[in-house]
């Protein structure tokens, strides 16, 4: 089998080469950096043959959904097998196995049971990616775990975010860390790809593509723009498709109803709801005085929203403990009890990431697709609770280049939902479709007389 590298791969064999201990990739969106991960496992399998190493990633979902059918494409060919129940791949040419690791619990950024104890790392050689969804205390466990091989490794790939803790690691240690845009690529990635990326907010493209980091401070949705966004006179048509979004919270949900206005050529959010303390079926009782499934309109008690559609949090699908009923079933019962609809919840782990979603959904704002009723707007800043004025104004990035939960950013989530749902294009940057597919530049053999990479 023959591989074609591109720079920023070529890079990271090089400086493997050289057992640079700290190796780090801050690259644009499809850079090759997944790849680059993959062929430097098959290096490490010939160059230090019969050792362990440790590959590391945020979520089970991420590494199930991007690493692993990765590593199937390049690893399964040359005769490597997984144990699934180990998540451990073998080469059967040289013995040399790869531990497979993410680091939080399912659901969760909890990593108090530090996944990566117990494990022997012969190799001396960690790989993490992703490295913009983890902290520094992730590479500072598996640094730990480098103890029975030869000089540890460590190679650190994540996106272009401002103050990346990988880069400044690799600085600290001396080393040169690679900074690398998404043209890194450019022969894998086609022009129209390119020109897609440049229909994103400014700031969006210059980070994701230009590695030009944002600043880590301020709004986290500043595309929002009150003069653009806020429209006057707006009067609903019952002709208009509507659809519901919900947030659950724990007794404090987050309700956004939108209707899609043809000669807009947008959605707008005509009602909100942000009560405290009530059950599903109060909760549903409230939405119905607003919006009413159409498919029962004839049952109305009046003229309503009606609504074709809805998405809610997929957190809503676990059971009650005391009712006995998840948030979805009890939704689906026939109003008064319930809406009488069904509701959708996206589970892909690619669109449910928070901040793949949030990416989404700002480039939702700078294209002008959602816009607010000046009627929701003005009782948003009156509202003694939650509102979308309040949330579009408070939520902010950390100095960890993440965003603040403090539960006033629960209507975002709503709207974040119901954008993922009905406004993702697969036109702009799905990470998972633009990773190495064609020949390069340079070809080198992997395997063969000698084992030589």
């Amino acid at each position: 089998m023959s591989l074609s590298l591109n720079p920023l791969q070529q890079d990271i064999l090089g400086a493997i080469r050289r057992e640079e201990r700290i190796i780090a990739a801050r690259c644009g969106w499809g850079s090759g950096k997944t790849s680059a991960l993959v062929f430097s496992i098959l290096f490490i399998s010939k160059w230090r043959a019969g050792r362990s190493s440790l590959l590391v990633t945020d979520t089970n979902p991420r590494y199930n959904s991007v690493l692993l059918p990765e590593m199937e494409k390049w690893l399964s060919p040359l005769g490597w097998t997984y144990n699934h129940t180990l998540r451990q791949w073998t080469d059967s040419q040289t013995g040399s196995t790869v531990w497979c690791r993410s680091y939080y619990r399912p659901g969760t950024r909890d990593a108090t049971h530090n996944p990566l104890e117990g494990l022997n790392v012969t190799s001396g050689v960690c790989l993490i990616d992703e490295c913009q969804t983890l902290s520094a205390e992730v590479a500072h466990k598996a640094l730990g775990r480098l103890r029975a091989g030869p000089t540890p490794i460590m190679i650190l790939v994540g996106l272009p975010v401002s103050g990346a803790w990988w880069v400044d690691m690799a600085e600290t240690a001396q080393c040169q860390p690679m900074l690398y845009t998404s043209y890194v690529n450019e022969a894998n990635l086609s022009a129209e790809w390119f020109e897609a990326t440049k229909l994103l907010p400014k700031a969006e493209r210059d980070a994701m593509v230009l590695n030009k980091p944002r600043p880590p401070t301020g709004l986290i949705y500043s595309e929002f723009n009150e003069e653009i966004h806020v429209i006057d006179n707006w009067k609903y048509k019952s002709s208009m498709s509507g659809r519901i979004a919900i947030d659950w919270g724990f007794r404090k949900p987050s309700v956004l109803i939108l209707a899609h206005d043809d000669e807009l050529g947008a959605d707008v959010i005509c009602a909100e709801l942000n009560p405290h303390e009530v059950t599903v079926d109060e909760l549903a009782r409230l939405i119905l005085m607003i919006a009413w499934p159409r498919a029962l309109k004839s049952s109305a008690p009046g003229d309503r929203i009606w609504l074709d559609y809805g998405v809610a949090d997929k957190a809503g699908r676990a059971r009650n403990d005391q009712t006995g009923r998840s948030a979805f079933k009890a939704m689906r019962a026939p109003p008064p009890r319930g809406l009488g609809m069904p509701l959708r919840s996206n589970t892909d782990p690619i669109r449910t990431d928070v901040l793949n979603g949030i990416q989404r959904l700002k480039r939702c704002f700078g294209r002008g697709q959602y816009l607010v009723t000046r009627e929701v707007w003005m009782k948003g800043e009156r509202a003694t609770g939650n509102s979308l004025r309040k949330a579009i104004y408070s939520y902010g990035w950390d100095n960890k280049e993440q965003p603040k939960k403090d539960g006033r950013e629960d209507p975002l989530d709503a709207l974040r939902y119901d954008c993922i749902t009905w406004n993702w294009s697969d036109t702009l940057v799905d990470q998972r479709s633009y990773t190495s597919r064609a020949p390069l530049s340079r070809k080198v053999q992997v395997g063969g007389k000698g084992g030589r990479f």
